[in-house]
């Protein structure tokens, strides 16, 4: 199987953002960057984090996700051509299978 990268957007809180950069960054061949952007409104900034991370890793990264969603940390996330804004554990579980099936299918 060959070693391929997945790209993942999450918007957040900075908590949410740093422990999922955490997880990113300990896989191997992975890299992450993480910024704060400032909202003119005077709300709360809101954190992005950008990581490229292996897909084979990426199902594990998902489920940590839902640890943040009961307190609406993570309130937007993008994997590959696929994003949802305040998503539900059930998007997530969907995330999930559909992460599952492409690593099947590219096996």
């Amino acid at each position: 199987m060959t070693n391929m990268t997945e790209t993942i957007v999450i918007n957040g809180t900075k908590e949410a953002a740093e422990a999922i950069r955490n997880l990113i960054d300990a896989q191997p061949n992975t890299q992450s960057h993480l910024t704060e952007r400032k909202n003119l409104d005077g709300s709360a900034a809101v954190w992005i984090l950008v990581g490229g991370i292996a897909r084979e890793a990426l199902p594990h990264l998902v489920g940590l996700i839902n640890d943040y969603l009961a307190a609406k940390q993570v309130k937007k996330i993008k994997v590959g051509d696929i994003e949802i804004e305040n998503p539900t554990p059930e998007d997530i579980e969907r995330f999930r299978a559909m992460i599952n099936s492409r690593l099947q299918t590219n096996d």
